[in-house]
């Protein structure tokens, strides 16, 4: 039988940061953050959320203990199990118990259809790579152009502008349209829950 539990040491916290790279290895925001989450999941095991099966860990899920879920993940083998909704909730009773009122991560494609199936609503977040060197340009031909006519709202994070759309939906084809306005235009959808 499968365990769903928190990390307990330095060991486990290695171990799920193995699945969750063999799961989120190529996904550039996880390669930006993983060092930031290994070592606050090395200074509070808790925060991660691991499932052991017959002393192997298969799947983890990081939260920041605020609102922010780092990653969720689940060997290949072990999926369809429910495992990856069990250890979303744990991580999100955690973020509950910290005074939490809601949960945010990011989303690989792939995954949005299971976190909409969790509860999350989608939001459609447009950032530059670093090789746009001006993304204003970019930025006007995006609001002229594809995003002419939508709800837009513009935020800068750490000096980066970023783009936000709440669609009724999720829409892969919008999506594939922005991405093609320019190369370094990466647009991404951004998972949130009420808890």
């Amino acid at each position: 039988m499968i365990e769903i539990r928190g990390a307990a040491s330095a060991a486990e916290v290695e171990a799920a940061m193995v699945v969750l790279d063999s799961v989120l290895g190529n996904v550039r925001g996880w390669q930006l953050s993983r060092a930031q989450q290994r070592e606050l999941y090395l200074a509070t095991p808790t925060l991660l959320s691991i499932a052991v099966d017959d002393g192997r860990i298969v799947g983890a899920a990081g939260c920041d203990g605020a609102s922010g879920i780092g990653g969720v993940a689940v060997l290949d083998e072990c999926r369809g199990q429910g495992l990856g909704r069990q250890l979303l909730e744990r991580a999100e009773a955690i973020l509950r118990e910290r005074g939490a009122d809601t949960a945010g991560l990011g989303s690989l494609d792939g995954a949005v259809a299971f976190y909409l199936r969790c509860g999350y609503e989608a939001k459609l977040l447009v950032q530059f790579a670093p090789e746009v060197d001006d993304p204003e340009p970019v930025i006007a031909d995006l609001l002229a152009g594809v995003l002419a006519g939508r709800i837009v709202d513009r935020r800068d994070w750490q000096g980066h502008p970023q783009l936000w759309l709440r669609e009724s939906s999720v829409d892969w084809e919008l999506k594939r349209r922005i991405e093609d306005v320019a190369g370094g235009v990466v647009a991404q959808y951004v998972m949130d829950k009420r808890l």
